[in-house]
């Protein structure tokens, strides 16, 4: 039974076969195969060619009675937009050349145009419409590209050129041609010192031709670091639009780490005076006078022997215009030598493109020899001792006979 269902349905696929490709010839038989205009560019009253290759995408089946009428919008004038063909053979192409004008007063822009395409696919008439487009460019017109600069990222009192291409992309000589340059959110340059004209004369381009124009500028050292925008314009007699690029630079200032300070304290003692055994804290003062921040800010010290203790401190940031300090808490040793023993204070820092800077500095402590111990010192402890056991031995009397009382 189930053998038998699957032969119909195999006889009635095999049979409905011919009706589904017939079908499929019975509709759109055209399409556009592909477009080609003279001139390649188009301005304003030009004539234009237009070729349209149409292709037969059916089986089997000519499209026959072939009309064919191109409409245009406002601003192109006809001149040959109707043709007739008697057929075009299945999977074969036929091209067909309409021609029309544009207006001297288009505008620039892209425009649409429909094809309107009517034949006979068999006994049926088929009717379609397909959509083409042209741009026409500008007369006058220019272009601003191959934006350089030199550098994206500088530093406070760097010097910064720009350079750029202008081109003349229309079809006629762009007559006083000038490119200016300009700060985004300032008229008068702010925080920098223009080393050119900002406003650059070029003269005439002819079509096809390109001239280089440069400016340069430098930060001032009362600059700020941060973003800053900037923007060149081009700009002819006869053009509609002004040509304009945009870019920006990340100025940068420096940290400028010193050491501005180096003191110590000696514990126990209102004096200066370090001696073998003392106890010192060594302090460091650091002032940053850039104008950027310092990060990751380490104080090391390099010493003999003679000094016992922590040598490393981490300060962490020192903002701009801002200080901070390092102190270090030292036992000097008992047997250190006697003169002047130097103290190598290494500072290392992140700046401000996160490279490591070092400062190196040397301070010169001097550690005398502790006092010796006086010879009758001793005797003094024997007589204190014998004291105390005589006080004590007369309290005790004094109890035993306060008793037998």
């Amino acid at each position: 039974m189930n053998s038998f269902k699957f032969l119909q349905l195999l006889l009635m696929v095999l049979f409905l076969m011919p009706v589904a490709v017939a079908l499929s010839d019975i509709y759109y038989l055209l399409d556009i195969d592909s477009t080609v205009q003279k001139p390649s560019t188009i301005y304003p009253g030009d004539q234009i060619n237009l070729a349209v290759t149409l292709i037969n995408k059916g089986q089997s089946v000519d499209a026959e009675d072939i009309n064919l009428e191109l409409s245009l919008p406002e601003g192109f004038s006809p001149i040959d937009v109707s043709k007739s063909l008697d057929v075009i053979g299945a999977k074969e192409k036929e091209t067909v050349v309409f021609r029309f004008v544009s207006s001297k007063d288009i505008t620039s822009g892209t425009y649409n145009l429909s094809l309107k395409m009517r034949y006979k696919n068999k006994e049926q008439v088929v009717s379609e419409t397909k959509y083409l487009s042209i741009v026409i460019s500008d007369l006058f017109r220019i272009s601003l590209s191959n934006l350089r600069v030199s550098d994206y990222f500088p530093h406070i009192g760097d010097t910064i050129t720009v350079t750029a291409d202008v081109a003349n992309t229309g079809s006629l000589e762009a007559r006083n041609v000038s490119v200016e340059l300009s700060m985004v959110g300032s008229e008068d340059f702010s925080n920098f010192i223009v080393l050119s004209d900002t406003f650059k004369e070029l003269g005439n381009i002819e079509p096809g031709l390109s001239k280089e124009v440069k400016f340069v500028f430098k930060a001032s050292d009362s600059a700020v670091p941060g973003v800053y925008s900037f923007s060149l314009k081009a700009n002819c007699t006869d053009c509609t639009d002004t040509q304009e690029q945009k870019f920006s630079i990340h100025l940068y200032g420096r940290p400028e780490l010193i050491i501005s300070g180096v003191d110590y304290a000696v514990s126990g003692r209102d004096d200066k005076k370090i001696v073998q055994g003392s106890k010192i804290s060594l302090s460091v003062q650091l002032d940053n006078l850039g104008k950027e921040d310092a990060k990751r800010v380490i104080v090391s010290l390099a010493t003999d022997d003679s000094f016992i203790g922590s040598k490393s401190s981490y300060v962490g940031e020192i903002e701009s215009d801002d200080s901070g300090s390092a102190i270090f808490d030292l036992i000097v040793s008992e047997n250190a030598p006697v003169g002047y023993h130097n103290v190598e204070i290494n500072i290392s820092y992140l700046d401000e493109l996160q490279r490591e800077q070092n400062i190196t500095q040397n301070y010169k402590l001097y550690i005398f020899k502790a006092p010796e111990p006086s010879p009758y010192l001793h005797y003094v402890f024997i007589i204190i001792i014998l004291i105390l056991l005589y006080i004590i031995l007369k309290v005790i009397i004094r109890q035993l006979a306060i008793r037998k009382l």
